[in-house]
């Protein structure tokens, strides 16, 4: 059964809501660092050995999920470490690297490709 989602977050905007993922942020911050969840994310999106297999952004969690399942974060958790990562500005898999994580690859060759004049290196892909 898979739970990625495209943003689902929309719904969430109660006080109750807000207030309920701002208690636990620290605590699912803290939880993701731990399984170096960011590393392994841009592992996914941005290779550091440049083999030009990168997977590609969709536009959901559908990344996220995989390596959130494989660090042992349980089925039943994923919404509310999505929510964690949505409150934070992280709405798909490659805006966690640009807007959450404190750094990584990703992050680090969209501004190299800025300074540069190139495109935006990640796009999000249909398929």
């Amino acid at each position: 059964m898979s739970v990625f989602v495209e943003c689902m977050f929309d719904h969430m905007e109660t006080d109750a809501d807000n207030k309920f993922i701002d208690s636990i942020a620290p605590d699912v911050m803290s939880c993701l660092v731990r399984s170096r969840f960011f590393e392994k994310l841009d592992d996914l999106l941005c290779p550091s050995d440049d083999s030009g297999k990168s997977s590609g952004c969709r536009g959901d969690y559908r990344l996220a999920e995989s390596v959130l399942l494989e660090s042992g974060f349980k089925l039943t958790d994923l919404n509310e470490v999505y929510g964690v990562l949505h409150s934070k500005g992280g709405c798909c898999d490659c805006e966690i690297l640009y807007n959450v994580a404190a750094s990584s690859r990703l992050k680090s060759e969209y501004w190299r490709s800025r300074a540069e004049g190139l495109e935006n290196p990640i796009r999000h892909s249909k398929h």
